[in-house]
């Protein structure tokens, strides 16, 4: 099957397996149930792990294109890991909040949903690691690219905290019943993850663009 067409396939079926398994409520299929939908959304994601292997030694053999760093590639990986993180407190984060603003019951279900994203990116990133043992991981420019990233993230990191100042400084308290404390460690949570995402997507950009030029 044509690389193209892989990734026309397995790539909604990735947002899809991620869907089921994270975003959807808990649904109780038995343990031969859950055993056949995490084994199926990993060999799905695992197809198109090895997809998007297959497209970077082509590229290797190809003289015309230049290769990635592995600096793009942690930095193409920390954004979707952190993208997918972000994506699942957006939808289910309300969830996690009780009605009286202490933490639901719900929680502790969803907490273990983000650690078992984590757990998989330090997988990924193990794995990558041993591939890049024998190439050299960060140069003069390497370094130049992660200082601007990092000036991105924090620039975005303090607006955000600015904004919430403000917000809380001039909004009438009958307007700030929703900020009890869950409520604000999900958006605290959501606003930290955020400045990761732009540091990543800078990072990624900015290689892309570099390589493109060369």
């Amino acid at each position: 099957m044509p690389r193209s067409l892989r990734y026309a396939v397995l790539i909604p079926l990735s947002v899809l397996a991620f869907y089921v398994l994270f975003v959807l409520p808990d649904i109780d299929l038995g343990w031969p149930g859950g055993l056949a939908m995490l084994g199926a959304a990993w060999l799905v994601w695992y197809l198109l792990w090895s997809t998007m292997r297959e497209s970077a030694a082509a590229a290797k053999t190809d003289e015309s294109m230049a290769t990635v760093s592995p600096g793009e590639q942690r930095a193409w990986i920390g954004l979707i890991f952190t993208a997918a993180i972000l994506a699942y407190y957006a939808l289910r984060g309300s969830q996690m909040v009780a009605a009286d603003g202490s933490m639901a019951p719900e929680a502790s279900a969803i907490g273990r949903h983000v650690g078992w994203l984590v757990v998989a990116w330090l997988v990924v990133m193990r794995v990558l690691r041993k591939r890049w043992r024998d190439t050299v991981e960060a140069d003069e420019r390497d370094r130049q690219i992660e200082a601007r990233a990092g000036g991105w993230a924090r620039g975005g990191l303090s607006v955000f905290v600015l904004a919430l100042a403000v917000m809380f400084a001039f909004s009438p308290l009958d307007h700030l019943a929703w900020a009890r404390p869950m409520a604000m460690s999900n958006l605290l949570m959501a606003g930290l993850i955020a400045s990761c995402l732009l540091e990543y997507a800078v990072t990624g950009i900015t290689y892309w663009h570099d390589r493109r030029g060369a």
